[in-house]
């Protein structure tokens, strides 16, 4: 399966993809606020090996992808949707990119993505997660994609949408910016 988005194709990893994977996954910095510790090269292929897994799994219930730039075809990093077994119509998400593509606005456009995919194709109600209350840059993307912080407990910042909301966000963010008139036509001040 893929997604394309402008800059991007979020797209289900393959074995060949080891390379990219390891590369940000045992940054020490990329995973410095993750639950999980720097990838090895065995952890690597069993983390791959597992997305390959999911992918084929029916009904698919995780979308663990693989994001790259469109241009070069190149993994930049990886993103995840994983619908709840109890509740099937609430998931939530992850993302990781390599160091060398943070700042570019590559997280956003991969999570916006996500949350659209989620809300129009898998017919979800909420989509929620958290972040490392020091992960600033993280809770910002979040932000930047609609959800809405929710509160604060033991070091996690908790952010949730739910599918209302998102339609609400996606309606004003598509009406084009009007100038207001005055009566005779002329731009109001």
């Amino acid at each position: 399966m893929q997604i394309e988005t402008k800059r991007l194709l979020i797209r289900d990893f393959t074995a060949a993809d080891f390379d990219a994977v390891y590369a940000y996954g045992s940054d020490p910095e990329v995973v410095r606020y993750m639950i999980f510790p720097r990838s090895t090269p065995e952890s690597t292929r069993e983390h791959i090996d597992h997305c390959i897994e999911l992918a084929h799994a029916q009904p698919r219930r995780c979308y663990d992808m693989g994001i790259a730039l469109r241009s070069t075809g190149q993994i930049i990093g990886g993103i995840t949707l994983a619908v709840f077994d109890d509740r099937p119509d609430e998931a939530a998400f992850s993302y990781l990119l390599n160091r060398a593509a943070w700042g570019q606005g590559y997280a956003t456009e991969a999570l916006a993505e996500m949350v659209r995919f989620g809300f129009m194709v898998l017919g979800l109600q909420r989509i929620a997660d958290s972040c490392d209350a020091e992960n600033t840059a993280s809770a910002r993307v979040m932000e930047k994609c609609g959800l809405q912080f929710e509160g604060e407990q033991d070091g996690e910042r908790r952010y949730g949408l739910g599918a209302a909301a998102w339609q609400t966000i996606k309606t004003n963010r598509a009406e084009p910016q009007r100038s207001q008139s005055t009566p005779s036509g002329d731009p109001a001040l």
